[in-house]
C-alpha cells in the first residue's frame, strides 16, 4: 500500500492523504476539507484505477478507503504536520454541520479539539440525541471533552447530569447537578 501511495501523482497523494480523515467521503466533502474543487472527480478516478477505493452506494456519490490503506494513509498524514489533521477535522466538522449531519460534525470537531465548536454543537443537539435514547453516544461525546472545560459550562454539566440519569449513575448525576450550581 506504501508503494501504491508513492507511485500516485502528487496531486493525488495530497487529496489522499487529506481525505483520510474522514471515515466516508463524497466530493463534496473532499472539496471542502482538501480546498480543492475536483473531489468527486478525483474518487472517480481513484475507484477506476482500484486504488483501495469503495463505493458505499449505487450512485457512486459515498466511498470509504479500504481500511488498512486508510491506516497507512493517517499514519502518513500524522508524519507529514502536527497541526493538519485538527485543521482538516474541522472543515470536516463545518461541513457535515451544513448538511445537518449533526453526530459526524460532532465528532470531527472532539477529533480536531475543537472544544468551543464541539461544544457549541453539544449544547445545541445534545437534547435531540438524549430524546431519541442515544444517552450513551452522547456521554462518549462529553466524556471527550476536557473535564475542566465541561465543568466550567454549566449547560454541559446538567445535561452531562441529565445522560448519567437516564444512565442510573445517580451518584456522577448529583455531582454534575452540583458543578453546574
Amino acid at each position: 500500500m506504501e508503494e501504491v501511495l508513492n507511485q500516485q501523482p502528487e496531486g493525488d497523494r495530497s487529496f489522499l492523504l487529506e481525505s483520510s480523515v474522514l471515515s466516508r467521503i463524497c466530493g463534496p466533502l473532499c472539496d471542502a476539507v482538501t480546498g480543492r474543487a475536483d473531489g468527486q472527480a478525483t474518487l472517480e478516478r481513484l475507484e477506476h484505477a482500484n486504488l483501495f477505493v469503495v463505493p458505499l452506494d449505487n450512485e457512486r456519490r459515498w466511498y470509504r478507503y479500504h481500511h488498512l490503506f486508510a491506516d497507512v494513509l493517517l499514519q502518513r498524514l500524522r508524519e507529514a504536520g502536527v497541526d493538519r489533521p485538527s485543521e482538516l477535522h474541522r472543515r470536516a466538522s463545518a461541513w457535515f454541520e451544513g448538511q445537518d449531519l449533526v453526530q459526524e460534525a460532532i465528532e470531527h470537531a472532539l477529533a480536531a479539539a475543537d472544544w468551543q465548536r464541539a461544544t457549541r454543537l453539544l449544547i445545541q443537539f445534545s437534547p435531540s440525541f438524549t430524546f431519541r435514547g442515544q444517552f450513551h453516544t452522547v456521554l462518549s461525546w462529553l466524556n471527550a471533552l476536557p473535564g475542566d472545560f465541561v465543568r466550567g459550562n454549566p449547560t454541559l454539566s446538567v445535561y452531562y447530569a441529565g445522560a448519567f440519569m437516564y444512565t442510573y449513575q445517580f451518584e456522577a448525576a448529583e455531582i454534575r447537578l452540583q458543578e453546574a450550581e
